[in-house]
């Protein structure tokens, strides 16, 4: 008897019942803003695929949030991976406001819709006026509701643990001309930082330049070279110190 084929069989028809892959777990989340979080999901098969991802969000939070595909990061020797999610974002036509049904609360930037009791923001997206449906629900409430059903959770995977098993303190530094990745707009995009500091960072897009927060910063993409330089030197000295071996500090950090 083939015992392989057996249990990927088996593991496939428990997929097909929970309608996502059995081994994929919810293990901790990070909150970055009200709607959007840090996703910690532990695996014990093949690396996720974004589809593997789609689908487990789709199952586990009712599709009340969504996963941005672009930011998932793999720690496969940790059988980790972590992804920015956000509460669905709901947009309608700025020409609704003239529906009978709206009533203005701030006329010109805020709007209820009356049957639905449900309020609306006037926001500019890609140079137009669209209304985005303002969230009530705290992301976090809404994943501390979602982890009580969750018998399959896993508690001991933490972003914490994480961190100190990849030095994500030093990695996480942003400096002025790094390439990162950032929530503007409840959308994730590419930008250079031009200035930083522990509350906002200033970075410029096609659009422009535009200051955010510092936690809407998900990650860096490319580090200033002279930056990398200094940070890989850094990182050697503490490699070197944590092992005493500056051959293996130098093997780690190239």
């Amino acid at each position: 008897m083939n015992t392989d084929r057996l249990l990927t069989n088996l593991e496939k028809r428990i997929s097909a019942s929970v309608g996502h892959r059995a081994d994929l777990q919810f293990a901790d989340a990070r909150k970055i803003n009200k709607s959007t979080a840090y996703f910690l999901l532990a695996f014990t098969g093949t690396v996720p695929t974004s589809e593997d991802l789609g689908q487990f969000f789709i199952r586990k939070f009712n599709a009340k949030i969504t996963p941005f595909l672009s930011t998932a990061k793999v720690y496969n020797g940790e059988k980790l991976v972590t992804v920015v999610g956000q509460i669905l974002n709901v947009t309608r036509d700025y020409e609704d406001i003239g529906r009978s049904t709206m009533r203005p609360v701030i006329t010109g930037a805020v709007y209820l819709d009356v049957p639905l009791q449900e309020v609306w923001e006037v926001k500019e997206r890609a140079g137009q006026k669209v209304l985005v449906r303002k969230v009530k629900d705290d992301i976090m409430s809404m994943v501390s509701a979602r982890k009580e059903a969750m018998m399959d959770s896993r508690p001991t995977s933490t972003f914490a643990k994480l961190a100190e098993g990849t030095l994500m303190r030093y990695l996480s530094m942003i400096d002025k001309g790094d390439r990162v990745k950032v929530l503007i707009d409840d959308k994730v995009t590419e930008a250079d930082v031009v200035s930083c500091s522990d509350v906002e960072t200033k970075v410029k897009t096609s659009s422009g330049v535009v200051t955010v927060p510092r936690s809407s910063v998900l990650e860096v993409v490319k580090k200033n070279p002279e930056k990398e330089a200094k940070q890989t030197e850094m990182l050697t000295d503490y490699y070197t110190k944590a092992y005493g071996d500056p051959k293996f500090a130098k093997d780690l950090t190239s």
